[in-house]
């Protein structure tokens, strides 16, 4: 007779993380004077009822506090991925510490917590021989290159490091950032030692040997791994994929496009494996197409370009592939209600 198996919702789920996460949170700034936790609660209006019942909570919740505590604790990120465990995934990190190598742990990852973050989304290729990570700010998150970056990279760092277990040697990775040292720089050498860091780059992204895909995993377990893949799959539901993954697949495609050159709906799929009717059909099931998302794509990078860039009017309709600023500047107003002009010069005001 099979055991049987409570699995919880996906809701269900994303609750006990949070829960986890935030009492992980909550001990990494316990030496800060006064209570920076509480008052972080209560900036974002979480209650601490809700918070001792556990339920009902979600990843925006988490998000909102972290944004609110690294206003005063710059080294936040870092101080965080410190704390947590795989385990504090639930049965996600009970799935990939059973992986085989690291190479199924990464692809389990970013298969199932890109449909929970709403902030940024990753690439993940092998490029001169190594293993790439690159996080991808969705339209909303646009600008937030630093918080992101430590978020994601801080957080695939710490995923390597405890697959790998204590007493792994982690030297021949590497971690760029697409911005200046910070003032907080002496943590980012700290929490990545013995990875070199280096500043000022194209990208933010961790490069590991392409090799360490093949290390296993200490804990691995392929046939718990079967089991926790499934009850993983169970509760995202079978339909999960194709209506979240596909947009925002799309999104990141575009976001990280290499140059000026927006894809084509043809190139687009052959890059997703996938065929023109394929994407379509997925596009137009989750509710879009590839037309309305390229154009939210190229009025959000215009929005963003304009307000935190010198870039003229028409630079900027080169970079996002206007073979001419009117077009641009049409497609803009239509879509906004008002000129590029008018856009700048409110943000100009602003600051």
């Amino acid at each position: 007779m099979q055991p049987i198996i409570d699995i919880p919702s996906r809701k269900q789920e994303e609750s006990q993380i949070v829960v986890k996460w935030l009492a992980r949170l909550h001990h990494s700034i316990r030496e800060k004077p006064g209570n920076l936790f509480v008052e972080a609660l209560d900036q974002t209006g979480l209650s601490r009822r809700k918070l001792r019942a556990g339920e009902g909570l979600t990843l925006d919740h988490f998000d909102r506090v972290m944004e609110h505590l690294a206003q005063r604790v710059p080294d936040l990120f870092f101080r965080f991925f410190r704390e947590i465990e795989l385990l504090d995934l639930g049965m996600l990190g009970y799935a990939v510490l059973s992986c085989a190598n690291v190479g199924k742990g990464f692809k389990l990852l970013s298969a199932y917590l890109e449909l929970t973050s709403d902030r940024y989304t990753e690439r993940h290729e092998i490029v001169g021989g190594f293993y790439t990570v690159r996080p991808l700010p969705t339209w909303k998150h646009l600008g937030e290159d630093m918080s992101i970056a430590e978020d994601c990279l801080g957080g695939a760092w710490r995923a390597v490091g405890q697959m790998l277990g204590p007493d792994a040697d982690l030297s021949g990775a590497r971690v760029f950032f697409n911005y200046s040292a910070p003032d907080h720089e002496a943590s980012y050498h700290k929490y990545f030692d013995p990875c070199p860091v280096k500043y000022d780059a194209e990208y933010s992204e961790l490069h590991i040997p392409h090799s360490w895909l093949t290390r296993p995993v200490t804990t691995g377990n392929e046939v718990m791994s079967g089991v926790t893949n499934s009850i993983c799959e169970r509760m995202l539901g079978p339909q999960a994929r194709s209506l979240i993954d596909t947009p925002r697949a799309v999104r990141r495609l575009l976001i990280g496009r290499p140059g000026q050159h927006m894809l084509r709906l043809e190139e687009a799929a052959s890059q997703l494996n996938m065929s023109t009717a394929q994407l379509r059909k997925r596009l137009y099931r989750a509710g879009t197409s590839y037309k309305a998302i390229v154009l939210e794509v190229r009025m959000s990078l215009a929005s963003h370009y304009l307000e935190a860039t010198h870039l003229s009017i028409q630079e900027i309709a080169y970079l996002l592939d206007y073979a001419q600023p009117g077009p641009f500047s049409r497609a803009f107003k239509k879509y906004f209600g008002h000129s590029p002009q008018t856009a700048r010069n409110s943000a100009t005001s602003r600051a």
